[in-house]
């Protein structure tokens, strides 16, 4: 597995990475065809994601009390959310045509789209863990992230309906759109870890780094 979306070197705790050295069959680029082949293809995961999106969700009425306690972030929520992210990454990847092969149902196996989160300590201040508080406050600090993740969100909207030509020419995805999909993918990652109270930095507001 060789290049990463984002420059070498980021040091940054959360990681979202991708080969793009990609070879895909150029069916999957027969418009529309292709990608909603793909999309069915992925219930099986859907489901999956929707298991761990609810145990995700339900961590949140939790996390906070080891936090307020001995400010300590529980271990258990960073594996829980690293495994949620990274399957959900793993998806998304195949479903717009990223990669060439269909996601495993084991995160131990390789794959050419990958997440990871490794927070530098899980030491955190135990203000964070006052009920809601740390939650919304966090919230409100990644407003700036949000309205760079819209924009980018138009742009992979839009990105939609030409993607699908050069995989269907040359059987490779483009790398603009390794660019444009990576960053959001990577942006929403980071700033969504960061909201979850996980001790990692605040993160830049580029989805390059």
């Amino acid at each position: 597995m060789t290049a990463v979306t984002g420059p070498a070197g980021s040091h940054y705790p959360v990681r979202v990475t991708f080969d793009r050295n990609q070879e895909i069959n150029r069916l999957w680029g027969i418009p529309f065809f292709g990608m909603f082949a793909r999309w069915l293809l992925l219930i099986p995961h859907f489901l999956v994601l929707w298991v761990l999106g609810v145990a995700s969700g339900l961590s949140i009425l939790v996390t906070w009390i080891p936090i307020l306690v001995n400010g300590r972030f529980p271990s258990w929520a960073v594996d829980l959310y690293e495994t949620t992210y990274r399957w959900g990454v793993r998806v998304a990847a195949y479903a717009v045509l990223m990669t060439g092969f269909y996601p495993p149902f084991s995160l131990s196996a390789p794959y050419p789209a990958d997440v990871t989160v490794a927070p530098p300590s899980r030491e955190i201040n135990r203000l964070w863990g006052i009920p809601l508080l740390g939650l919304v406050v966090r919230s409100l600090l990644v407003i700036p992230h949000a309205i760079v993740l819209a924009l980018l969100g138009i742009g992979v909207w839009f990105a939609f309906f030409v993607i699908w030509i050069p995989v269907l020419v040359n059987g490779r995805f483009p790398q603009l759109g390794y660019d444009l999909f990576g960053g959001y993918l990577r942006l929403s990652t980071r700033i969504s870890i960061y909201t979850l109270l996980v001790p990692v930095p605040y993160p830049s507001i580029s989805p390059s780094e």
